[in-house]
């Protein structure tokens, strides 16, 4: 996916170190195409259970860390993406 940093990067930077943000002001920094293929990678999809039984996600452990740190994941991946797919060794946050 191309890099919009040019657009997003102060934003991004903002909603991720500021604790006092959840998860979804970074959300929604999110394109369209980004979301779809968040949503289609990110391997913690339900599986197929009995209505009586409780959900249990494909890969559950990384259901739990999505869950559990949302919104450090939501912002480790449009940093990812922005930084051109870790072309760089560390994250480049805004000036």
């Amino acid at each position: 996916m191309p890099s919009q940093a040019e657009d997003r990067k102060e934003k991004l930077t903002k909603a991720c170190l500021t604790w006092t943000f959840d998860w979804l002001p970074v959300w929604k920094l999110f394109s369209t195409e980004e979301i779809t293929w968040f949503k289609n990678n990110y391997p913690a999809e339900e599986t197929d259970a009995d209505d009586d039984e409780p959900t249990i996600h494909y890969k559950q452990a990384m259901n739990t860390a999505k869950e559990v740190t949302k919104k450090e994941l939501l912002c480790m991946t449009l940093f990812t993406i922005d930084d051109e797919c870790v072309k760089w060794p560390y994250i480049r946050l805004a000036k």
